[in-house]
């Protein structure tokens, strides 16, 4: 049995545009996407909960637009994000025949988001970034990752709408495919025969 192994954020979960948040908050178009990005690291690896990112971001805004302002604009960006039906239907495909792993760069605050949006019953299991330590596209996060699936990097199918952490996991001797669109994602899981026939 193969191990399918997916990225969430870009395959199995989209977010609109933060243009509407930034605009509503008088905040300049990129800018905010640029700030939670700029201060997510320690989060990613486990080394702050998901609560303290978020609360830097708020303060770093603060400073621009006010307190207020930077808490609502904050909680509007961190909104949740919607499911991709198709890449869903995919995912409920392969499982009819083989084991599906969702291994996302994330904080802690994944398994919420993960209940709220419906897909920790669509998934055999699910491995973060902040448990590991390490994050893609560290070949060691995907080593890691595999040791806590207990799979072999021979026997794991990876996808991901990044470019570079496809690489990571053929760099760590797993099967990686770009997948930037849903359509590239039934392409990789169809050649890989994970689809059936």
């Amino acid at each position: 049995m193969t191990l399918l192994l997916l990225d969430l954020d870009g395959v199995l979960r989209e977010f609109g545009p933060d243009d509407p948040v930034e605009d509503a908050f008088g905040l300049p178009r990129g800018s905010l996407g640029r700030l939670a990005f700029s201060l997510v690291g320690p989060a990613l690896v486990g080394e702050v909960p998901d609560a303290r990112w978020r609360a830097a971001i708020r303060d770093r805004l603060a400073a621009d637009v006010g307190p207020d302002a930077a808490r609502d604009a904050v909680a509007a960006w961190s909104r949740l994000g919607a499911v991709v039906p198709a890449a869903l239907d995919l995912v409920r495909v392969v499982r009819r025949r083989h084991r599906v792993a969702l291994f996302s760069n994330a904080t802690d605050r994944l398994p919420a988001d993960l209940r709220a949006l419906g897909l920790d019953r669509e998934l055999d299991d699910v491995v973060t970034s902040a448990e590991l330590g390490a994050a893609k596209p560290d070949p060691l996060a995907f080593r890691k990752a595999l040791a806590r699936l207990g799979v072999p990097a021979g026997e794991t199918v990876f996808c991901d709408d990044s470019a570079a952490n496809a690489a990571g996991a053929v760099e760590a001797g797993i099967d990686g495919a770009h997948t930037p669109d849903t359509a590239a994602l039934h392409a990789a899981l169809a050649a890989r025969g994970l689809l059936g026939g």
